[in-house]
């Protein structure tokens, strides 16, 4: 059974206030360890520096190539 599945067969058709408790229940059993820190996610300048970067790589590797 898929989790779509699932929720259309079974949980949606709960009242709301169960569909509620449900998910306070789900929410609570995960450990903080398993979600997603995003203060180590990129910045727009984080990836603009990679970008930069890459390139000047790529123009270096192509210049050592082409002498070679």
């Amino acid at each position: 059974m898929t989790i779509q599945r699932l929720y259309e067969e079974a949980i949606k058709p709960l009242p709301v206030g169960d569909r509620l408790r449900l998910a306070t229940l789900i929410l609570s059993d995960i450990p903080p360890e398993a979600v997603v820190d995003y203060r180590d996610a990129w910045s727009d300048e984080d990836l603009e520096d990679f970008r930069r970067a890459t390139w000047e790589h790529i123009d270096i590797h192509l210049e050592d190539v082409e002498d070679a």
